[in-house]
């Protein structure tokens, strides 16, 4: 979790979960952080699953790791971002896939932790959080988020192959955050911005375009200019002053 840093400080990286307990028909969604305490420090500013420094490994119910990846490989030039004594770098994630497959294939408790490559040789390791998928309410919404195209597509942020009548489905859900993914999807940006002060909203939009690896996107800029200012941070991939709050307030 954490590691002695260059600049005589120490860099800890952390892992919340959006929720503890996420029905099999809803999207699940983390948010980690890399914080410098004690010191000033550059680190990797790839703080996403798309360019390959951050980790996300998932210990199944019978034992199996798998790894929430994203379906289309990288090709990007490092980056980095200065960190000031006491300020965080902190994004979020998508649980959804291992590749093309979704990740959370049955009911069960799921062990989640983050590495990151916070520069070239040194990685650090997360706390190890824990996710109970449950069964969903909505039989159809959880098939839909087992379709390839769909998981394609709402890590794409586009329609792919067949998968609109199901993300028209999704974009209805009670849950803002997966109805944010869907909507991503569909080029809703209107109703995204209208939700944008709920941090689940926020939270599905930066996941799905994060900053930096995804280039300038309207819909992402159109959810940054409402967000509440705890979410700008996520959106913008701008450093932020630390805090050690123990949840993630949806």
């Amino acid at each position: 979790m954490t590691s002695d840093a260059q600049g005589g400080g120490v860099l800890e990286l952390r892992l919340r979960l959006a929720a503890a307990t996420v029905p099999l028909d809803r999207v699940a969604f983390a948010e980690v952080e890399v914080a410098a305490v004690g010191g000033a420090e550059t680190v990797s500013a790839r703080l996403n699953l798309i360019e390959g420094d951050l980790e996300v490994e998932v210990t199944e119910p019978d034992g199996r790791v798998a790894r929430a990846t994203w379906p289309w490989p990288a090709d990007s030039a490092p980056r980095s971002v200065a960190l000031a004594a006491g300020e965080r770098l902190v994004a979020a994630v998508p649980l959804v896939s291992e590749g093309s497959e979704p990740l959370f294939p049955v009911t069960g408790r799921y062990e989640v932790v983050a590495r990151f490559a916070v520069r070239p040789g040194e990685t650090l390791t997360s706390n190890t959080a824990v996710l109970v998928r449950t069964a969903g309410e909505d039989a159809a919404l959880a098939a839909d988020l087992r379709d390839r195209d769909v998981v394609q597509s709402l890590l794409g942020a586009g329609v792919i192959g067949a998968a609109e009548p199901a993300l028209e489905r999704l974009a209805e859900s009670e849950d803002a955050g997966t109805a944010a993914a869907a909507r991503l999807a569909l080029a809703r940006t209107d109703a995204l911005a209208e939700a944008a002060a709920d941090p689940a909203v926020s939270r599905a939009v930066a996941a799905l375009l994060p900053p930096g690896a995804t280039g300038n996107d309207e819909r992402r800029e159109a959810i940054t200019s409402r967000a509440a200012p705890r979410d700008v941070a996520m959106l913008s991939g701008r450093p932020v002053e630390d805090r050690t709050d123990a949840a993630v307030e949806d």
